[in-house]
């Protein structure tokens, strides 16, 4: 069976990027098989040939495709809170609706981590499967990814508020027609984690990522006892509390396992 990862990424995401890689080669036991994709776009996902040859250190199985932009320039972003410009690049997930030679392709954001083997994914029945209303991992058959399925969507993004961005696109076009994955192949809240949980996910591009907790250990105070997504500012996006702590520590042991690739830059 032909598999293909797909993903996103752009300069700001790289340690995200290379974190999820090395997890997915540790956990998945058929990963070196399946080729993997990264989309990128000049102006709106951004990446450089040196952060490309790094992600082919940690994984040899990685094709790079340039996106043309023009399709996603008009795309809108929503306007509350932080999310930055950039967000935009988001959309580019539609790209994965073109890959029509591979039996299965699973889209996946690259603020998550993988900590169990999905290799049951590849033989799941399924034509557009994704964990309720977040398209985090989708998992595609061959049903949908045809010319008319990307036109389509394409098309929606002339009209589509933002809100949601990539995800409100999904959800609007497949409405009804979903098919349902377990969560543990896509768990979020990071406090609901569990032995089950295979791939673990910051859901939500306003929340405190992994990578970026040295930026704000001083300017907030992290994994304090309080309720999680308690009254989140704006400003910031919610704060991560003890309770997700777990989590992020499992993230850094990855880290640290390819920590000196990271610093390079």
């Amino acid at each position: 069976m032909k598999i293909l990862f797909t993903t996103v990424c752009n300069d700001k995401y790289i340690d995200g990027a290379l974190v999820m890689l090395h997890s997915m080669k540790t956990n998945i036991k058929q990963f070196r098989e399946c080729d993997v994709k990264f989309f990128h776009s000049p102006g709106i996902a951004d990446l450089s040939k040196s952060n490309m040859k790094k992600i082919k250190e940690v994984a040899p199985n990685v094709i790079f495709e340039e996106v043309d932009p023009n399709n996603y320039m008009p795309a809108k972003i929503p306007g509350a809170g932080n999310r930055a410009p950039e967000c935009k690049s988001a959309y580019l997930t539609l790209e994965s609706f073109k890959e029509t030679e591979y039996d299965k392709v699973i889209l996946f954001d690259i603020d998550m981590l993988c900590i169990g083997d999905v290799s049951e994914l590849f033989e799941y029945d399924v034509e557009y499967g994704q964990v309720g209303v977040n398209t985090g991992l989708v998992v595609l058959g061959k049903k949908y990814r045809t010319q008319e399925v990307y036109d389509g969507l394409i098309e929606m993004i002339h009209t589509h508020n933002g809100n949601g961005m990539d995800q409100g696109i999904l959800n609007d076009y497949f409405r009804g027609r979903e098919e349902p994955i377990p969560r543990i192949f896509n768990h979020y809240p990071l406090y609901e984690m569990n032995v089950d949980s295979r791939i673990i996910h910051w859901a939500h591009y306003d929340h405190i990522k992994p990578w970026v907790v040295d930026e704000w250990k001083d300017k907030v105070e992290l994994f304090q006892g309080k309720p999680p997504y308690n009254n989140p500012d704006p400003t910031i996006g919610n704060i991560p509390t003890m309770l997700c702590k777990p989590a992020f520590d499992l993230w850094n042991q990855y880290y640290y396992d390819i920590r000196e690739l990271i610093e390079e830059k």
